[in-house]
């Protein structure tokens, strides 16, 4: 039977209740159908799942009961942050969903030469908290119990403070012929287990990009044969990286 997890951005404590928010009873209640007594798990973002039952059926604020935690372990051996060059909507969404269930730890979307953008700052706010839900929605759904960070959208002049400077930096670029493989053999173990990986929007990056990119010690790899859209690059490589030096 599948479990209900259910982000609850509170302080959680066993023996005491609290109240879902109108969003997530309405979820629970409504489309779940959820029953007095139901069983849901809910979690906080502090790694521990919270064993809770219902205590009504109330959808507009379901009451619940905390009756034990456990500690999750859910999260990758890996500290991976995608840095993903901006694209239309649904690639973005997708890119962010599937990346979160691979285990990535933040994200920080970065405006390049060929990203199609047209929003002003209130389009892009939206996006943002739609985005960040997301993130929260596939942590339910593959049982995370830490939310990635997504970050505000950045310009790709201003990536060097962002970078985990102990990281090992990756792009994609096709005209290469270092592949993971060649990576893994040179980098056995990665410093620190912290990696970078910037791809590129629709359309990829240009040279200017590129060189750019290798000044600020990023590692051109070539990801096989075929070239991948940008919101299917970023899940196949994280789950190389998985294969290779985390969890899979």
């Amino acid at each position: 039977m599948r479990t209900i997890r259910i982000y609850h951005p509170e302080k959680l404590t066993c023996g005491e209740t609290t109240f879902l928010n109108a969003d997530a009873s309405n979820h629970l209640i409504r489309v779940l159908r959820s029953k007095v007594d139901s069983s849901i798990t809910l979690f906080n973002g502090d790694s521990f799942d919270y064993k809770c039952k219902t205590l009504d059926t109330n959808s507009k604020k379901t009451q619940v009961s905390i009756d034990s935690k456990v500690k999750a372990n859910t999260e990758s051996s890996l500290r991976i942050t995608l840095i993903q060059g901006l694209s239309r909507h649904d690639r973005m969404e997708t890119s962010i969903q599937k990346s979160v269930e691979l285990g990535v730890n933040k994200i920080i979307p970065v405006v390049c030469q060929r990203s199609n953008i047209k929003s002003g700052k209130d389009k892009l706010s939206k996006k943002l908290n739609h985005w960040r839900k997301i993130a929260v929605s596939a942590c339910e759904q593959s049982g995370r119990c830490i939310i990635p960070e997504i970050t505000d959208v950045i310009l790709l002049g201003d990536i060097k403070q962002y970078l985990d400077q102990d990281a090992l930096k990756i792009i994609l670029n096709p005209v290469v012929k270092t592949s993971l493989n060649d990576i893994k053999q040179t980098h056995n173990k990665i410093p620190h287990d912290t990696l970078d990986v910037f791809i590129g929007p629709e359309g990829g990056f240009n040279d200017d990009e590129i060189k750019f990119l290798e000044d600020e010690n990023f590692t051109s790899v070539c990801f096989g044969p075929r070239i991948l859209r940008t919101e299917t690059a970023g899940p196949a490589v994280i789950s190389a990286l998985q294969v290779l030096w985390g969890d899979f």
